[in-house]
């Protein structure tokens, strides 16, 4: 008994100890979690948005809206047709140029040549509804052929695209044009415009009689059209530069005066 007794001492005695050494060791800190890099985030996560210098926080994975992928298609084509023609444009361009792939051409346009009349088409609206933005001045006949001119020369000037289809056009003599029924519909605004100016014009015995509003519209659209689409030409041949803001000035005014010299009433 007396042997029993001194080693249950002995082994509690060995316990106390044992455990006191064990309180007295320090315990290990844990590290701080490590910050994740942009390495460890999950693909999904990273993907939620991307940042651009100077641009707002947009989704990597949001998708352009069809209307916004054919204005973009078509203002590419636009453009690629105006410079290359019908028969050099090549619709890998026209997709890089709009920033989209092949199929996605071919998925809202069908074709190279649908796509082109989709051009056409497109272009001449935009000229129909700058003609229909022209507010024709009340009681002054005179001004409102004026500015008439001067609307249908800024026109020309602001849009050397459409120049450029309508001469890529008249080489293929007119072959797509005449296929579509919508703007050969589409009557000239202008057209009534230029009838109303000149019977007012008439009545104050400003204008002549004989001449029509079609050979008034030919007369300006000859002069104006001709400057913009020869103006490279033109330099070359006259030594001067056709695109100069004081050369444009002075062919402007140089049209407004052959109209009314062809409108000026004749003398009995």
């Amino acid at each position: 008994m007396p042997q029993a007794a001194g080693a249950a001492k002995k082994s509690s005695t060995g316990a106390r100890k044992s455990a006191a050494k064990s309180a007295a060791k320090p315990v290990a800190k844990r590290s701080p979690p490590k910050k994740r890099t942009a390495k460890d985030r999950p693909v999904a996560e990273r993907a939620v948005e991307v940042r651009t210098a100077g641009a707002p926080t947009r989704p990597v994975n949001g998708r352009r809206s069809p209307e916004d992928v054919q204005a973009r298609i078509l203002e590419a084509a636009t453009a690629e047709f105006a410079e290359s023609g019908y028969a050099g444009a090549r619709v890998e361009q026209i997709s890089a140029r709009a920033k989209t792939v092949d199929r996605m051409l071919y998925y809202y346009f069908g074709n190279k040549e649908r796509l082109y009349k989709a051009v056409l088409e497109n272009a001449y609206a935009g000229m129909i509804a700058a003609e229909r933005d022209f507010v024709m001045p009340r009681d002054d006949p005179a001004r409102g052929m004026r500015e008439l001119i001067q609307h249908t020369w800024d026109l020309y000037v602001s849009t050397p695209d459409l120049i450029r289809l309508i001469m890529n056009e008249n080489l293929l003599r007119g072959k797509y044009i005449r296929q579509m029924k919508g703007i050969k519909q589409a009557a000239m605004p202008l057209v009534e415009v230029a009838d109303e100016i000149l019977k007012a014009g008439r009545k104050q015995g400003l204008f002549r009689r004989d001449v029509p509003a079609q050979t008034v519209l030919m007369t300006i659209m000859s002069l104006g059209f001709f400057y913009v689409s020869n103006q490279y030409t033109i330099s070359q041949w006259l030594n001067f530069d056709a695109g100069e803001e004081k050369r444009r000035a002075d062919w402007l005014r140089h049209m407004i005066e052959v109209v009314f010299l062809l409108l000026e009433p004749k003398q009995a």
